[in-house]
């Protein structure tokens, strides 16, 4: 064989490869199912389960190609949900349960924080216990006083006449040494530390508030018409709450792409008060059941929002969300 009748055969032989990689690496994007997902806020470590999904391919494994979209403090992510724009966006219990009074048709179908966040911010020492805040002003978001609020004066004495108007900055707690304003135990800590600010959080999990967070809600429609890719999609995203738990280096990394205000530091404090508070992995979530939820937590939660007057008596609570799939991951529910 001559020289030239080897390197056409060769190139032929290149050609085939080429092709036959090209057509496996199109039949793989075919198979391939897309799935849009809104967050309930700019990328954070309390979406870390979907970003190691994505950068350690646990997505691809179970056929998904799924986008994530960041939803700021204006936008609505569940219009973007309702409307067709995404499949899946991050919610909590409250709202879905809103969602039914106003028919909407928004279901919960998997609950990733097991206890809410959420916090109220003081001065240091000025008050060692929830009841002590009893009468003290209080700079509360108008999303806020239509939840915890009302359970803060049903269940605890709490009083309208301790409103205050919401901004995120400190600068009327800094004025006001008596005053309290809402935060997230996986932030705001980090942020005293880094202005250097005598403050401290106390978590509102730890005296009753049993609110579920960072709930994957769907449409009743995907639900109807492909329960196969919710399940795929809650299945993937549970494998990656679990691999950014055990490394946080590869969803860390596309958080900060995609967020470029986060640091390391603060993923790392997050993840530390995720741990130390039992945020994921408490409750129904015990054991490693992360995204798990109970007919019995949301039925008390619900009876707790009726007594608040937060929520209207005889609604059907079982709209709110679906427990099929959590069944399928752990099916001794």
């Amino acid at each position: 064989m001559t020289i030239r009748s080897l390197l056409m055969a060769a190139r032929g032989a290149t050609a085939v490869f080429l092709t036959v990689a090209a057509t496996a690496s199109a039949v793989h994007a075919q198979a391939l199912r897309d799935v849009n997902v809104a967050l309930s806020f700019y990328a954070s470590a309390e979406h870390g389960g979907y970003y190691a999904a994505m950068a350690e391919g646990i997505y691809e494994k179970h056929g998904l190609n799924v986008k994530v979209t960041q939803v700021g403090p204006q936008g609505n992510n569940m219009q973007q949900m309702v409307s067709g724009k995404v499949d899946f966006v991050n919610g909590w219990n409250m709202r879905a349960l809103n969602a039914v009074r106003e028919d909407i048709p928004l279901v919960s179908v998997a609950a990733i924080f097991q206890r809410d966040p959420q916090c109220l911010v003081h001065h240091q020492g000025t008050y060692p216990k929830l009841e002590n805040m009893k009468g003290a002003p209080m700079r509360v978001a108008q999303l806020a006083r239509g939840s915890w609020w009302p359970w803060l004066k049903a269940r605890h004495g709490f009083d309208d006449s301790q409103l205050r108007p919401f901004d995120a900055s400190y600068a009327a707690l800094l004025q006001d040494p008596k005053m309290v304003q809402q935060g997230f135990i996986t932030n705001d800590g980090f942020q005293f530390k880094r202005q250097n600010l005598a403050m401290e959080c106390m978590l509102l999990a730890d005296y009753g508030w049993s609110s579920y967070n960072y709930t994957i809600d769907t449409t009743q429609k995907l639900i109807k018409e492909n329960p196969k890719l919710v399940a795929d999609f809650i299945k993937a995203t549970v494998e990656g709450w679990r691999a950014f738990m055990r490394d946080p280096a590869p969803a860390s990394r596309l958080i900060k792409a995609n967020n470029p205000t986060m640091a390391d530091e603060q993923i790392a404090y997050a993840m530390a008060q995720m741990k130390q508070h039992g945020l994921l992995e408490s409750g129904d979530a015990a054991n490693g059941r992360i995204g798990n939820m109970s007919d019995a937590r949301w039925t008390a939660f619900y009876q707790e929002m009726v007594a608040a007057k937060a929520l209207p008596p005889g609604m059907d609570v079982r709209k709110a969300y679906d427990m099929q799939f959590v069944k399928q991951l752990y099916p001794s529910n």
